[in-house]
């Protein structure tokens, strides 16, 4: 009688095993393309200040600008972008006319922004136009205020 009982039991112990087994096996190889794939993205900064009345003043040249405030010190950025050509060369026309950008690299986790930032740097590539690459820049940072308010 203990035979009727622990022979199905250990054979469907080692059933189970084997096809849970083969199972996670095949969801452990979709899943890592997944969350391997991350884009880079380049901030243009303008500078850092420790005052927001230092920043205000210093930023008079800029038409459109962001900031963000960390560790009482205000960093503003001109350009968010995921080509680094496009950074290099947004960088150009900010320093052909005096003022001086720094290009960080950074991450955003909001996948819809950074899906709408690649469509940017599209039209970004495509122009050659500066006032174009102004309005796009616009854009962008009117987006990311919306995706940064979204996430408070």
């Amino acid at each position: 009688m203990k035979y009727k009982i622990i022979v199905p039991l250990i054979l469907s112990l080692l059933i189970g095993s084997f096809l849970g087994f083969v199972i996670f096996r095949q969801y452990k190889e979709t899943s890592k393309s997944v969350f391997l794939e991350e884009t880079p993205i380049y901030f243009l900064q303008q500078g850092v200040y420790s005052k927001k009345e230092s920043m205000e003043e210093n930023t008079k040249l800029l038409e459109h600008y962001i900031y963000t405030k960390e560790n009482n010190q205000y960093r503003v950025f001109v350009s968010i972008n995921t080509n680094k050509d496009n950074a290099e060369k947004i960088k150009t026309i900010f320093n052909d006319k005096g003022i001086d950008i720094y290009i960080k690299e950074g991450k955003i986790e909001n996948k819809a922004f950074v899906e709408k930032l690649k469509q940017y740097d599209e039209l970004i590539k495509a122009s050659n136009d500066e006032q174009a690459i102004k309005e796009i820049i616009k854009q962008i940072l009117s987006e990311y205020e919306l995706a940064v308010k979204e996430n408070q």
